[in-house]
């Protein structure tokens, strides 16, 4: 028997020719090639820190705004990014500042964990820096805790109490280190999302959030992926950021990065940076098709350390598959940490009992609301809202995770190879399963959990 080469990751190990070649309308979902307008990255990294957006140049703005034993702060992404960028800029932007004359010891390094799970040492020596940034920045190394040390600063207008890392607020400037990319309902990460939530209290992520929630729909039509406008999430975290940057210098570099690769690179004024990588982003991330598929394979990669993480590959297939309840959603996430969120954990089990449309409304009046909101709690409504298209058990997980728990309360089949390198075997059975009833089936595979994917007529 033949195969399709189709390619996708199951952690860090690859899986290929799981699709018989009988199968003959199999396509691999991807943005056409993106030409970066550069090749040489330091020389584009000096350019754009030269003449920035809406900002002062990087060098004259540290000039300005550095006070001998306050902290030049630089804000980074936690481990459950890629981290490609931090890696990168991290040692061209200390460089740059020691040769401006900051201390070394007046750098911090604030990891930006919003109210997720502070990780360890090792995870920051190996998920967010390197061996030799840790081995020379270790001391400098700060992790935001959203519980303590946070200072009230105002509300904004839409009532978010505004808390801020207290930190953050007594540095002489901020430098965040950003890698843009869409979210599925904050609509864009990175720039103003990794100051708010990413240095923010849990009390401004509590009132924040549930702005999200529809109790019919799941989630608020402007909460979408890759959409801003009419979003009121991200429109908070926009006037919160604005708010702060009024009395604290920031000076973003913004980065996007495909297929492992840095392909866009700017710098300056945050909300600047922000509205900028709209139109990158749109190229890079937006797939158009004419229909649905039958059955989507998507992969989120190393990201697949828990459930929580790997929900994006659910959402992102979700998009391109047929909206029937006939179609099928394989994603590949070892899930090695579990199911990665107490507040997802909680809510599903206490929903498992209900029909889906009960559910939803029931976690999100339960769960959502601005008084016990916390993170974690938004996916439930976000995958009973997948649920209401993609029937129960249609979405099929290659995992580590426990079948049962996955069936009875995260209403999922878990698939569990006996190894990383057994999944292709677990793969071909699927495929089997389903051609049986579905001989001739569309068949989509989704290698980045980041696109996507417009469907011009969707069947539902």
């Amino acid at each position: 028997m033949t195969w399709h080469k189709t390619p996708l990751k199951y952690g860090h190990v690859v899986v290929d020719e799981f699709i018989p070649s009988s199968v003959t309308d199999v396509t691999i979902l991807d943005v056409e090639k993106y030409v970066p307008d550069f090749t040489d990255f330091e020389a584009k990294l000096d350019a754009v820190l030269r003449d920035p957006l809406g900002s002062k140049p990087f060098d004259e703005l540290v000039k300005e705004s550095y006070v001998a034993g306050k902290r030049v702060m630089i804000i980074v992404d936690d481990n459950t990014r890629p981290n490609h960028h931090t890696r990168a800029l991290l040692p061209h932007v200390t460089k740059r500042l020691l040769d401006g004359g900051v201390a070394k010891v007046d750098i911090g390094i604030m990891i930006a964990t919003g109210s997720h799970k502070q990780p360890t040492m090792e995870q920051v020596g190996n998920m967010i820096l390197n061996t030799e940034l840790f081995d020379e920045w270790k001391d400098n190394v700060l992790t935001h805790d959203c519980d303590s040390g946070n200072r009230f600063v105002g509300d904004s207008s839409a009532g978010s109490p505004i808390y801020i890392d207290e930190r953050v607020l007594d540095s002489c400037m901020l430098i965040v280190l950003s890698d843009s990319e869409y979210h599925y309902f904050a609509g864009q990460a990175g720039t103003v999302k990794l100051f708010c939530p990413g240095v923010a209290g849990r009390e401004t992520i509590r009132i924040n959030h549930p702005r999200m929630f529809d109790l019919e729909k799941g989630f608020v039509e402007g909460c979408r992926l890759g959409n801003c406008d009419g979003n009121p999430v991200i429109q908070d975290m926009i006037e919160i950021a604005t708010k702060v940057k009024e009395f604290l210098p920031m000076f973003c570099i913004d980065t996007i990065v495909n297929h492992g690769e840095i392909v866009y690179l700017q710098a300056g004024d945050l909300i600047e940076c922000h509205k900028a990588a709209h139109e990158p982003l749109y190229k890079l991330r937006v797939v158009d098709v004419d229909v649905p598929a039958d059955l989507v394979f998507v992969s989120v990669g190393e990201l697949g350390l828990n459930l929580y993480q790997a929900g994006k590959g659910i959402h992102a297939a979700w998009n391109a598959i047929r909206h029937d309840k006939k179609g099928w959603i394989v994603l590949l996430a070892p899930c090695q940490e579990g199911i990665g969120s107490d507040g997802y954990a909680e809510a599903m089990e206490s929903a498992k009992d209900l029909e889906v449309s009960d559910a939803l409304r029931y976690v999100i009046e339960k769960y959502c609301n601005e008084e016990v909101f916390k993170i974690g709690n938004q996916k439930p409504p976000d995958l009973f809202r997948i649920l209401l298209d993609v029937a129960e058990g249609n979405i099929k997980i290659v995992t580590e995770l426990d079948s049962a728990m996955m069936r009875e309360t995260y209403r999922m089949e878990a698939c569990n190879p006996h190894s990383p390198e057994e999944s292709q075997r677990v793969l071909r059975e699927l495929v089997d399963r389903f051609i049986e009833e579905n001989p001739n089936p569309k068949v989509y595979v989704l290698g980045d959990p980041g696109l996507l994917v417009n469907v011009k007529n969707q069947i539902e």
